[in-house]
């Protein structure tokens, strides 16, 4: 983690995490390591881990279980969450105007390493 970076902390720390999840270092069911361990393992505020693993969450890669912490979510649930999360952003496109031929123009773009 860069701590002199410009991308915020937490943002790091989450993309870091969801790379070890998608990776499988991580296994669906798996808790992950605590708020306080990972804090105190990199000298960084409790509070900016728990935000990351909030947008984790968010992503629907973990859960949370109160009193016992941050696990793993099942790859169909994840899944799930993942493709509900595009298709807001989608339906937030086409209501800002952009066509269905035009979101397919640009994913083909950046699919094909053009974009």
């Amino acid at each position: 983690m860069d701590l002199n970076g410009s991308e915020p902390l937490f943002w790091q720390i989450a993309s870091h995490y969801e790379k070890l999840i998608v990776l499988g270092v991580y296994k669906p069911g798996e808790e992950m390591p605590s708020v306080r361990e990972i804090a105190l393992e990199n000298n960084i505020n409790p509070n900016t881990v728990a935000r990351a693993m909030g947008v984790l969450e968010e992503k629907g890669l973990v859960t949370a279980i109160p009193k016992k912490g941050y696990f793993v979510r099942e790859a169909s649930q994840a899944k799930d969450q993942r493709l509900k999360a595009l298709e807001e952003r989608i339906g937030a496109l086409l209501k800002d105007g952009y066509t269905p031929a035009e979101i397919a123009e640009v994913l083909a773009m950046v699919k094909g390493g053009r974009g």
